[in-house]
């Protein structure tokens, strides 16, 4: 690793970014639906309803893997901790805590002095970081992300065939619902989209798929 590489990275989409990025293929996206299943829940097998079966799997394998990656990444900062240094000197009013040698390089361009003290703090860093990439593949935490990442763009291909698919039945309709309100409700950003109403327009839409038995599926919550 490049001494102006020593940092962490660890970002990653949000659910409601990547319902964003697949209904954003969506203008460009077709479902061939020759290539439907076999007849099941009631003879359901329109492209949209297949593709929602699909993603609901998709949906629950990138929940846990976010849920192990989240609690791995616990685990390392507790037992490691971030890559980091905290620097005093004469020259800083207090302390500084230094994550990469691009961030020190920047602090020593208004203070010169730093700079001798370069190669001590990239030392620091790399040993740090060594300890947390031991530990990282001791207890598979990068491994993990990367089934995250590929897992979640599954979902998002999934979510894309959906959408792109013509829902034929009041199922599909339902089940585009579904992915509306499972995905775009998580996380604190979507809490003042109208989530509640969505909710009754689904039950709705179940409602009256009980009561035709020819649109009749099963959903769950």
């Amino acid at each position: 690793m490049a001494d102006s590489e020593i940092s962490m990275s660890l970002s990653r989409p949000s659910r409601r970014d990547l319902l964003s990025a697949a209904l954003a293929t969506v203008g460009g996206s077709s479902f061939n639906s020759s290539a439907a299943a076999a007849p099941q829940d009631g003879g359901t097998t329109d492209a949209a309803f297949i593709a929602w079966k699909a993603w609901r799997a998709a949906h629950r394998r990138t929940l846990a893997l976010c849920r192990k990656q989240q609690r791995l990444e616990s685990e390392l900062v507790r037992t490691i901790g971030f890559p980091q240094v905290v620097l005093a000197a004469a020259e800083l009013p207090s302390p500084v805590r230094i994550t990469s040698l691009r961030q020190f390089d920047e602090l020593s361009v208004d203070l010169p002095p730093l700079c001798s003290r370069r190669a001590e703090i990239a030392a620091v860093l790399r040993a740090h970081q060594q300890r947390w990439d031991d530990a990282d593949r001791a207890i598979g935490y990068s491994a993990t992300r990367q089934e995250e990442a590929s897992a979640s763009a599954d979902e998002e291909r999934l979510i894309a065939e959906l959408f792109a698919a013509e829902a034929t039945s009041l199922s599909t309709l339902s089940a585009k619902l579904d992915v509306l309100i499972s995905v775009g409700a998580e996380g604190a950003e979507g809490r003042h989209f109208p989530w509640p109403e969505l909710r009754r327009l689904r039950r709705d839409v179940a409602r009256l798929v009980q009561l035709h038995p020819q649109y009749k599926a099963t959903f769950t919550s």
